[in-house]
């Protein structure tokens, strides 16, 4: 990444500020004040956003002159140039333009994804830093140090140190070495081992109690493992009772899907009749009924020699009216359609329900009760029901009393009128309920028992529905078969020429619409008026060239598709017709019915085994609730036990207390076995890391230092919890044993070298804010010769407030005279 152009609209000092970077090493020079890192901190917020409070920055850089807040910034990545734009400190709003102009969509994402794996302290700590960071390097320790070197060489590895410290804190407050330690898991520890030596000392009954509970975790299992067969069985049913939902669809496509017996015409014959060959027969039969050669005497011979027109001419009224009810006549005969398919299922569900209530029941099956009956028997007239009427006649006579006494009638008529009315809630809400309805009456025998009547109203409602609905469907399936039978009357008279042998009314209404069809035709060719006949003649020999070449280019179409005349492509029109629809019958089916289910209904064995397998399917699922019946009986027989074998209550109370122990130990060791190995896994982890990149960052960080020092220090060694360098006669110093400027020369070239590994996989720019000051001249002068050489593979932002002669002028921005231009 490298930035080519920055806008500030308001940050800081600067407000509507232009500044434009050079892509390889950019000086930016001016005196304290001047805004450089003002400028340094506008650049880290574009890219990852603004300081929002105090807590996360003790200067928010507010404008000035109260200018919007933010700005843009230019970097050109991969070749292409790209705008962020920033504005707004609490609510910031980030958009992303292209060179082209283009929004970038979700920003965010985009540029977190550009900046990955860096937030903006791992940026801040590897590729930006200043002068008062190389001042606190001599006041760390060794072991902060080498702290301070890891979070340079693990991205976020600041983050990850601090919650190692607290998984190791947190685990430490749990549990002790010592046993006399009071934490929390070592007094549950004590306090355990003292009711374990409690119980030993009770004794006697834990033999029989341990056996007991032997058997009752088997019995659990047990139970366990029968529901969980039970629910792969009621799962296994429930995919079943859908796949013979979807039997009818099934069967239908089964039926258009057969190969095709005895068809006039192939599939290629089909293919070929395209649109455009449809319409350009069309369009030349058009034009060759409109050139008429004949005489009108022979014309009328040859209309009267077509027996479909004479069949017309005999019925017309009844054909006619057949015409206009084909649409009538193909929407009863769909409806037909779907009404066999819907008795099928409902058949099917009656199958089951019939077989499920008979086995309840007997061959008689009950009706359902009407919805609000009690089959409960109803309670007697109670004590308080009568204390109720006592109280209201006490009332009552309260109330006389108070008018026989007119001299002081007031307490009498308040107590009496509220004994009364309590007396009368009382007697209304304890009222006798009315009996029970008499069950016989609606089919059920004595020896069913008021749970099985209970359990079945649900399955007895929808036999009675479903027979209802079947009853409907059967009339409603008659009714539209009447209405298909009284329209196809009216092709009575054109039997003769539909097909003898006995076929499904798809296929009939079919062939009626092509006959129907070709009569239309043939009447409109009959049709002709006298002066068009006069017409045709006047110019017969005109036409008989263009009518040849017309029937010549028909001809031509007719030899491709395979067909003798222009009737028989009528026939192959019906044909494509027939087979589109089929086409989109398919596709309707194949939108219902997936490739999925329709495999596996093919797998089972189609339909009847499937219903089969049902069948089979409920007579195990019967079985295994029997089972788990049984075994849970003999759960509350175990229960029985246990308790008769610990009737001691103190011996109850200490083996509750011991299991409310050792679940609150596990609990408590879990969390704490859970802090040690997070700890131990989040130091591993960067331990790894750091010492897999370490040696190639070493080797270029001495490279650096030796550069720095004049080969004075020659070697830098990591050591557990210290820094140390070698000179040329392998004598080692700590880093705190360095002067003040050699001591930041090291920091500084661990600092590049760090920078310049992680950059090698994501290049960002480095910003450098006056890092150099206690560099000598010689020493500086090799600094700059260092950054020169950095600039040629990165970009280099370099903020100083001195004068610098070992850069050119092309190279160096003086702030104070951008900010006044």
């Amino acid at each position: 990444m490298e930035i080519k152009r920055i806008h500030i609209s308001g940050f800081g000092k600067f407000s509507d500020f232009n500044l434009d970077f050079k892509n390889d090493l950019q000086v930016i020079y001016g005196q304290n004040e001047a805004g450089k890192s003002t400028l340094r901190q506008f650049i880290t917020g574009i890219l990852f956003g603004f300081a929002q409070n105090k807590r996360q920055s003790s200067n928010l850089y507010e404008p000035r002159n109260r200018s919007q807040y933010g700005g843009d910034l230019v970097f050109e990545q991969d070749g292409s140039l790209w705008d962020v734009s920033r504005l707004g400190r609490t609510q910031s709003k980030l958009e992303i333009t292209d060179q082209n102009g283009n929004h970038v969509n979700n920003p965010e994402i985009f540029l977190t994804k550009l900046l990955s794996p860096f937030s903006q302290d791992s940026f801040e700590d590897i590729f930006s830093f200043d002068q008062e960071q190389l001042n606190e390097i001599r006041s760390l320790s060794g072991k902060e140090l080498s702290d301070r070197l890891l979070s340079f060489s693990v991205v976020n590895a600041d983050q990850w140190q601090s919650l190692s410290k607290e998984l190791d804190k947190n685990a430490s407050v749990m549990f002790g070495l010592t046993k006399t330690s009071k934490r929390p898991i070592n007094q549950l520890l004590a306090e355990h081992q003292q009711i374990s030596n409690q119980l030993n000392s009770m004794g006697g009954q834990l033999s029989d109690y341990r056996k007991s509970s032997q058997q009752k975790k088997s019995t659990l299992k047990r139970i366990a493992e029968l529901d969980s067969q039970l629910h792969n069985l009621k799962k296994q049913m429930d995919e079943f009772s859908k796949l013979i939902e979807l039997s009818g669809l099934f069967n239908r496509k089964e039926r258009i899907s057969m190969p095709k017996t005895n068809d006039r015409f192939s599939d290629q014959q089909i293919s070929n009749l395209t649109d455009e060959i449809e319409q350009r027969v069309e369009k030349l039969q058009s034009q060759i009924k409109g050139i008429n050669l004949d005489k009108s005497e022979n014309k009328s011979t040859i209309i009267a020699e077509n027996p479909l027109l004479t069949i017309y001419k005999n019925n017309r009224t009844d054909i006619d009216l057949l015409d206009k009810s084909i649409p009538n006549l193909i929407a009863e005969n769909n409806l037909f359609d779907q009404n066999d398919n819907q008795i099928k299922n409902i058949s099917s569900r009656l199958s089951e329900l019939q077989n499920d209530l008979k086995t309840k029941f007997g061959d008689r099956i009950p009706r359902a009760l009407p919805q609000g009956v009690s089959i409960q028997p109803s309670r007697s007239i109670t004590v308080f029901f009568i204390i109720g009427i006592i109280l209201m006649l006490l009332g009552v006579f309260g109330i006389v009393k108070g008018f026989q006494t007119p001299a002081f009638p007031y307490p009498f008529w308040i107590c009496g009128a509220g004994v009364l009315f309590i007396g009368g809630l009382l007697s209304f809400f304890e009222r006798p309920k009315k009996q029970s309805i008499n069950l016989s009456q609606y089919g059920y025998s004595n020896q069913v028992s008021l749970d099985t009547i209970i359990d079945s109203q649900n399955h007895l409602q929808e036999y009675h529905q479903k027979i209802d609905q079947f009853q409907q469907l059967q009339n409603e399936k008659q009714s539209h078969l009447s209405k298909i039978n009284s329209i196809l009357k009216l092709a009575n008279s054109l039997r003769e020429f539909l097909p003898s042998a006995k076929q499904d009314h798809d296929a009939l209404i079919d062939q009626i619409q092509v006959i129907l069809n070709e009569i239309r035709d043939e009447r409109q060719s009959a049709i002709l008026s006298k002066e068009q006949k006069k017409l045709v003649d006047e110019n017969r020999q005109q036409q008989i060239g263009h009518l040849q070449n017309l029937k010549s280019e028909q001809q031509q179409i007719f030899n491709y598709l395979k067909v003798d005349n222009y009737q028989n492509f009528q026939y192959l029109q019906a044909e494509k017709i027939k087979n589109k629809q089929r086409l989109n019958q398919l596709e309707s089916i194949n939108q219902l019915l997936t490739p999925e289910k329709e495999n596996q209904i093919k797998e089972l064995g189609g339909v009847e085994e499937i219903t089969k397998k049902k069948q089979a399917l409920k007579v195990r699922i019967d079985s295994i609730e029997g089972e788990i019946k049984q075994e849970n009986q003999q759960l509350l027989n175990l229960n029985a036990t246990l308790l008769n074998a610990s009737s001691d209550t103190d011996y109850q109370t200490k083996l509750q207390q011991q299991s409310d122990l050792e679940t609150d130990i596990n609990n408590d060791l879990t969390e704490y076995f859970a802090n040690k190995l997070a700890f131990s896994w989040i130091n591993e982890s960067l331990y790894q890391i750091s010492h897999k990149r370490m040696p190639e960052i070493r080797s270029r960080a001495e490279q650096y230092f030796a550069e720095l020092t004049e080969n004075k220090y020659v070697s830098i060694i990591f050591g557990d919890n210290s820094l140390l360098v070698a000179n040329q006669q392998n004598e080692k110093f700590y880093s705190y044993e360095l002067s003040k400027g050699s001591s930041e020369q090291l920091y500084v070239s661990l600092r590049l070298a760090f920078a310049e590994s992680v950059a090698e996989k994501n290049s960002l720019p480095f910003l450098i804010d006056d890092s150099f000051v206690n560099f000598d001249v010689e020493r500086k002068s090799i600094m700059d010769n260092i950054l020169h050489r950095l600039a040629e593979k990165y970009q280099i932002i370099y903020f100083t407030a001195n004068p610098d002669q070992n850069f050119s002028q092309s190279n160096i921005i003086n702030l104070g005279e951008a900010a006044n231009a």
